[in-house]
């Protein structure tokens, strides 16, 4: 039976109209949103090789039971059509035109061309036009047996917290673009995690899409209440789809997503399928789709950052090789298959960050990841919190190498944040080396520390100590340049010798050696030793949003601190033992049912 595996998208909604190369290549193309069509001028080329219209060739041959591919679409106009195929050699792109074939359509005409039977990584289409094209629509097929198709039921499971216009926004979509399908709306459901509250029922429940209120338990306790719900409910989801809620969908990141587990061929039933995250402030900027826990306990993205306008980029982007040792995927939009959750278990109990780093790892995860299947994502930088990176990050580390017993990542992880709390100290950044000191207090508490929920009563309390940036113009008459924040001065070797022999000053200097002028420093992890040594006070500024903080040196805070972590980390040293013993025996409850229907108070909050 013939399937629609792919659309050709077209810029049709406001905020893509600055990003057309994410659909296509071209000048004199526009979309005309009345006739709803792309219209192309006449002797011009426009090229489909694009991020989200590309066709992964190689992945739907690998991954599902299609063997056969075709493009139809739906033209107006004279045109030669190209159908090209295209592979990295080198981090060079090779191309290779397979078809060549001329079309004098006078009238709205439906055409249809083969896919070459290729290795070719993706394909994709290039139209050379004689005169004015129009294109109304287009998609490429398959023809399986639908004998071969797998059973799915895909529920999609996004938790909110005081997001209400983005979860209106994406629940419109679903109910226009994905529940009208025929095919993929029966077999689809949503269940809207609020744990905030703040939804109404009556505004998000109708046929297929379900709400439930939520304890305010986080990520951790959010996405496991969606997992629950997604096997309780009737029929049984097969795979749920784990989505953020400040993130813009695509609905046909959803419809390809769907495809691949209707086609998927047995032996990758159990991979996940995860989504890129693009920038929501630069959609055209890949952040991540898979990440990767490195040796020192540091989270870094797989491919590296991106802007998706070149042809390398984009075959970069598909070819490269995710299924690697510590990888992860992050649940702003995490396909698990349902089969996984019932022999695994759900996230651990711990609120925000780490859960889905935690579970891609306790699970071993191998990952399909396919260009076109992304959201949108609010972008990180300001979002950036010491409590999160430095207090929850950093426990809940410690916490997960524990529950799967992986004492040599662990033993990173400290060395590693070490490292940070060493570089914030002679930074002056006070408040956040205490933090650090927090984590590992807590993580000695051992599990019965997180099995009782006081997950908002501590995020309150801790967030209250993050640092309080002020707008520049009313924190300092300094001049402080934006564009040199992230610029690494050259370092002297008589200073950085001083420097870390002195804690940058704060032991064994004269006070009155410190320069008095205050050095601009960057607010988040990038490290200026150079430009903020031998300093009485220090700008920490956050450039996009162009705010900062005056750190002054204080050597009683300096002394006090540091004899808070010696002490805790011997601790730490002493304990070890004992508290992971214990995380690693209670692992299998942690993550049960029986451990989070009591934890989400489940007949309480229905």
């Amino acid at each position: 039976m013939e399937l629609k595996l792919q659309n050709i998208l077209f810029p049709d909604k406001d905020r893509y109209r600055n990003y057309d190369k994410l659909f296509f290549k071209s000048i004199q193309t526009v979309y005309d949103e009345e006739r709803r069509r792309l219209s192309v001028a006449g002797y011009n080329v426009c090229d489909f090789m694009t991020y989200l219209n590309a066709f992964s060739l190689k992945k739907w041959k690998e991954y599902t039971k299609a063997e056969k591919f075709f493009l139809r679409m739906e033209v107006e106009g004279e045109f030669t059509l190209l159908i090209k195929g295209y592979h990295l050699l080198q981090n060079a792109t090779r191309e290779k035109v397979y078809g060549s074939q001329k079309f004098a359509c006078g009238e709205r005409t439906v055409i249809e061309v083969e896919v070459p039977d290729s290795e070719e990584t993706l394909v994709a289409f290039e139209m050379n036009t004689k005169s004015d094209c129009h294109i109304y629509s287009g998609a490429y097929y398959t023809d399986v047996d639908e004998r071969e198709w797998n059973e799915v039921v895909l529920s999609i499971a996004t938790v909110t917290f005081q997001k209400e216009e983005f979860i209106r926004r994406n629940l419109q979509l679903v109910r226009e673009e994905l529940l009208q399908d025929e095919m993929i709306g029966p077999n689809l459901y949503v269940h809207v995690i609020d744990n905030g509250r703040t939804l109404e029922r009556t505004e998000v429940e109708t046929s297929h899409i379900f709400y439930h209120p939520n304890k305010n338990v986080g990520g951790s306790g959010g996405f496991t209440r969606g997992m629950m719900e997604s096997l309780r409910q009737t029929p049984k989801a097969t795979n749920v789809l784990l989505m953020d809620d400040d993130v813009e969908i695509l609905s046909e990141s959803i419809r390809r997503t769907y495809m691949l587990l209707l086609l998927q061929k047995k032996e990758y039933k159990e991979h996940f399928i995860s989504g890129a995250m693009l920038r929501y402030e630069n959609m055209d900027e890949f952040h991540e789709d898979v990440g990767f826990v490195v040796r020192d306990g540091y989270q870094l993205t797989l491919k590296g950052r991106r802007t998706l306008n070149k042809k390398e980029r984009i075959l970069y982007n598909e070819e490269y090789d995710t299924n690697q040792p510590d990888t992860y995927a992050g649940w702003w939009y995490c396909c698990i298959p349902a089969s996984v959750i019932e022999r695994s278990g759900y996230a651990l109990p711990v609120f925000v960050r780490g859960d889905d780093t935690e579970y891609s790892l306790r699970n071993h995860a191998k990952f399909i990841t396919m260009n076109g299947i992304c959201v949108w994502h609010l972008g990180f930088v300001t979002k950036f919190s010491y409590f999160m990176e430095y207090y929850q990050v950093f426990r809940n580390f410690l916490i997960a190498t524990a529950c799967n017993g992986n004492m040599k990542m662990q033993d990173n992880i400290m060395e590693h944040f070490v490292g940070q709390f060493l570089t914030e100290i002679l930074r002056y950044n006070y408040d956040a080396t205490e933090f650090f000191v927090d984590a590992v207090r807590d993580f000695l508490k051992g599990p019965s520390f997180i099995e009782e929920e006081k997950c908002q009563e501590r995020l309150t309390a801790m967030s209250g100590r993050n640092a309080k940036l002020t707008d520049l113009e009313k924190l300092t008459d300094y001049p402080v340049d934006l564009t040199r924040v992230y610029v690494l001065d050259d370092r002297r070797f008589i200073d950085s010798i001083l420097y870390k022999l002195t804690f940058n000053g704060q032991v064994f200097w004269p006070k009155k050696k410190l320069k008095k002028e205050p050095a601009v420093i960057a607010f988040d992890w990038f490290y200026n030793p150079q430009r903020q040594a031998f300093r009485e006070s220090l700008i920490s500024v956050n450039p996009y949003t162009k705010e900062g903080e005056i750190r002054i040196q204080d050597r009683k805070r300096f002394r006090k601190v540091m004899w808070e972590a010696i002490w805790v980390y011997m601790q730490y040293k002493r304990k070890r033992s004992k508290v992971n013993r214990a995380y690693f025996e209670k692992r299998n409850y942690l993550v049960s049912d029986e451990f989070w229907e009591r934890y989400l108070e489940l007949g309480k909050y229905q």
